[in-house]
């Protein structure tokens, strides 16, 4: 395949990578299947590129669509792997929320079409189980009836059926800490989305750390019209402008001396912050990122935004992270999102990304150590 890409012959490459990705799922090798998926959509945005300096619209929009295609499934091998382990393999190095997240996650995302491959009966099973075991007994509750309507394995029948009795004395509900919020308009969402992955009130889709699975508290924000990407970035890179501000101040009033400080970082524009932005989603009847214009770039700390840097022709995706005191990383090749002990973490396992599987450099040691 990448000998095909080196001879100029993108279209034949494509054809190995889709035999590839085949097989992988056909011998149920589900975390190869992404890998080869992800490889495919990156080709396809490689082609969309090359379309657009031709100037094919029409071709951009086909090869972007693909592309938007295959990291969805990708997306569903990589989670759909793990849940295919814990159903058929005695242990998981898994928390049980992670995979509770890992099943919302799955079921949220195929309310259409489900892959080649993927078992409905095992994305049940396993969040019907853990739904239980953390008392999200709605969810556990409305798992279970989907599993009586499945045709299940014969040695899962025995515990569907009994726990789908005994389910019954719960109570109807989940528990109020399972519940994600919305960081955008900090509504509280149910765990069992009609919607799908997205917030039931201002529709902003769920950004999930991609080991845990846990909704992260980021909000998509875009600039302004006329600022591209890479000013954008340059503008959250600058330090945050001052207006001169006095700082200390020193007052004697007879035998009572005071110090007090005026902020050096308060401007004109104190009132037009993210925060004030973010309160407009009221107006809009679709969901739109926040848009913000230079000067509430250049006053977002850079340590609190997170920017996906996709390759032409797409855009930039730009998030501002609402906790700050969460560490999130970002893998420069997937642009996937984790918690950044994760990363570090799988990085020390694997000495990769475990959903692109770039390679981690380790540098060299100097002499001074």
């Amino acid at each position: 395949q990448e000998a095909y890409y080196i001879a100029g012959k993108p279209t034949e490459a494509v054809k190995v990578l889709k035999k590839l990705t085949h097989n992988a799922v056909a011998e149920r090798r589900f975390d190869d299947a992404s890998y080869y998926f992800w490889k495919l959509s990156m080709a396809y945005l490689k082609l969309a590129n090359q379309s657009q300096s031709r100037g094919s619209e029409e071709e951009v929009n086909q090869y972007l669509d693909k592309f938007q295609d295959y990291q969805h499934r990708a997306e569903i091998y990589y989670v759909y792997q793990t849940l295919h382990r814990y159903t058929e393999e005695p242990f998981t190095s898994h928390l049980p929320e992670a995979l509770f997240n890992m099943a919302r996650f799955l079921l949220h995302n195929l309310s259409q079409e489900i892959p080649y491959g993927v078992s409905k009966v095992s994305i049940l099973y396993a969040l019907a189980k853990q739904s239980k075991n953390m008392g999200a007994y709605k969810m556990a509750r409305h798992a279970f009836d989907k599993l009586q309507q499945l045709v299940t394995p014969r040695r899962f029948q025995q515990a569907i059926d009994l726990s789908s009795i005994t389910i019954r004395s719960k109570p109807f509900q989940d528990k109020e800490e399972l519940l994600p919020m919305c960081s955008k308009c900090s509504t509280t969402n149910p765990l069992l989305n009609q919607m799908g992955n997205q917030c039931i009130n201002c529709q902003q889709p769920f950004v999930h750390s991609f080991y845990a699975f846990e909704v992260l508290p980021l909000v998509e924000f875009i600039p302004e019209n006329g600022i591209s990407d890479l000013e954008a970035v340059k503008l959250i890179n600058q330090d945050p402008p001052t207006t001169g501000g006095k700082g200390w101040q020193e007052t004697n009033q007879g035998d009572v001396q005071t110090m007090s400080f005026e902020n050096a970082n308060t401007s004109h524009y104190d009132n037009d912050t993210f925060e004030t932005r973010l309160q407009n989603w009221e107006s809009m009847t679709s969901y739109q990122p926040v848009e913000v214009g230079s000067e509430i770039l250049k006053m977002m700390p850079r340590s609190e935004v997170v920017v996906l840097k996709w390759g032409s022709p797409l855009r930039y995706q730009f998030y501002k992270n609402l906790m700050p005191d969460i560490i999130l990383d970002t893998c420069d090749s997937c642009n996937r999102i984790f918690y950044a002990d994760d990363l570090e973490l799988q990085y020390l396992q694997k000495q990769a990304c475990p959903f692109c599987r770039k390679s981690v450099v380790q540098p060299e040691p100097s002499q001074a150590e």
